[in-house]
């Protein structure tokens, strides 16, 4: 592997770090700002679950913000990441990996719901950065309890 092709790998791994930890710390925006102003969200539950689009990036601010805000506490782990990237290094497309748990206020009580997640990404390079264009967020197992309940 060249240079070229490690040093793009790993810009793009870090483009799904940042992502993770934005939402571990609430910043909807910052999200947002990682995907092309035309990018697209999908996700599902299941691989057969029925494919909801969120399309543009004031839409998706708006839909990453109501996931997290609410929320008491967020935390991401990400797992392996996987790429393949365009012969002149401009476009990517990406599998990755995701434990993704959430604490919500419900009736007095701490619910948490862990959430693990497959991610099928195309990425774009514009001006030398790495944008997400398109993401499949596929819920594959969702786990929700009262905590100390």
């Amino acid at each position: 592997m060249t240079n070229e092709v490690l040093t793009a790998k790993a810009e793009l791994k870090e483009l799904v770090d940042i992502f993770s930890n934005l939402a571990d710390v609430k910043d909807a925006k910052g999200q947002g700002e990682l995907f092309t102003q035309d990018g697209v969200l999908e996700f599902q539950m299941g691989f057969d679950g029925e494919v909801q689009n969120i399309v543009g990036r004031e839409a998706l601010v708006a839909a990453f913000s109501a996931t997290i805000d609410p929320c008491k506490a967020v935390y991401h782990i990400n797992g392996q990441h996987m790429v393949t990237l365009s012969d002149d290094l401009t476009e990517a497309e990406g599998t990755a990996y995701c434990q993704a748990t959430l604490v919500n206020d419900v009736d007095g009580r701490d619910v948490m719901t862990t959430n693990y997640v497959r991610y099928a990404d195309r990425y774009v390079k514009i001006g030398g950065n790495w944008y997400i264009k398109r993401r499949r967020t596929t819920f594959l197992i969702s786990d929700k309890h009262v905590l100390n309940g």
